[in-house]
């Protein structure tokens, strides 16, 4: 146990991965910081495999609040991130603070470019007295939590690194296609070993759009894919939400590039200003019958609403709201 906790802490700067992509955009790249101009705040929370552990919390827990408006008079938006992804009853937790700044250049009303750079800082720590070793295993009667340990848990693992992460995004009306590179510092692990540079680099790319199926704009599709790639392992998330007036009903996939990992099902209400939404992920993978899936759910506020994000009637030199964002 203590071993593949171990591996778990060496690897922490493997990425933090969301199921429902149309919500946590903003998390992939920082160039969608202001996309919806008027003040946006989101909310979001992933239990990952809740069946790992006997807690009330166990697995794997994510929590994502942030905050990004656009600055009409500078072409630019900013936005803040606050993430803690903790695991086990708090054995292994991760907290980020992320803050972003992203450029908007606009070619005409209908076409704009946007750069995007956040600056973060990361504390990880591993809780050394949550731990089970190897003198607390009985051969015959098995782990015995009441037995002392000659292991020194007196101190916790604990790290602080900073990092840098980088995007651009291409969108339309009804189309957008981003990519971002995500870790591009070096970090140190919990036993103070630098990585290389470029070595936790997460290379990533989203798209996404809208198909409006009637005229006055109340049923439409909108697809969404999302692919990562950092140190050998690669991953395709899809999504598809139907929507009909304020419901959304949608499917989705997780793919390795060599097993399908998952199929999401994922279901929302928009209500203009504010949006609900939840997914569930169901496990294909070898290890299905042990994690329980993985929950999502999630919450975003649009305070001046739909109408007046990126090209409210005040401000003609900004982008219309778009689409793609209005489900």
């Amino acid at each position: 146990m203590f071993i593949v906790l171990m591996q778990l802490a060496n690897s922490w700067a493997q990425d933090i991965h969301f199921s429902q992509l149309a919500q946590t955009q903003f998390f992939s790249n920082p160039a969608f910081a202001g996309i919806q101009f008027g003040p946006r705040v989101l909310a979001h929370y992933r239990n990952e495999y809740p069946n790992i552990g006997s807690q009330i919390n166990s697995g794997f827990n994510t929590y994502f609040i942030s905050y990004d408006q656009f600055l009409k008079n500078y072409n630019s938006g900013l936005g803040a991130q606050v993430i803690a992804d903790k695991f086990g009853d708090n054995l292994y937790s991760r907290y980020y603070i992320n803050i972003n700044y992203a450029y908007q250049a606009k070619f005409n009303e209908y076409n704009a470019l946007r750069f995007g750079l956040s600056a973060n800082m990361i504390h990880q720590q591993l809780d050394k007295s949550k731990l089970v070793f190897f003198d607390q295993i009985d051969p015959i009667n098995g782990f015995n939590q009441l037995a002392a340990s000659e292991e020194d848990i007196s101190n916790s693992f604990s790290q602080t690194n900073f990092n840098l992460n980088a995007g651009i995004v291409y969108f339309t009306n009804y189309f957008y296609a981003g990519l971002s590179a995500r870790n591009l510092l070096p970090r140190n692990n919990f036993q103070g070993i630098a990585s290389k540079q470029f070595e936790d680099m997460t290379i990533s790319a989203q798209v996404g759009g809208v198909y409006w199926l009637n005229q006055d704009k109340r049923i439409a599709l909108f697809p969404y894919f999302l692919f990562d790639r950092q140190y050998d392992y690669q991953k395709y998330v899809g999504n598809i939400l139907y929507q009909y007036e304020t419901l959304n009903l949608g499917l989705g996939f997780r793919h390795n590039a060599r097993d399908l990992e998952s199929i999401i099902f994922l279901v929302g209400f928009n209500f203009n200003k504010l949006r609900i939404s939840y997914s569930y992920d169901l496990n294909t993978s070898g290890i299905k019958s042990y994690t329980g899936g993985s929950h999502e759910v999630g919450v975003r506020i649009l305070f001046k609403g739909e109408d007046n994000s990126l090209y409210p009637n005040e401000y003609k030199n900004i982008l219309f709201c778009p689409d793609f964002m209005k489900n």
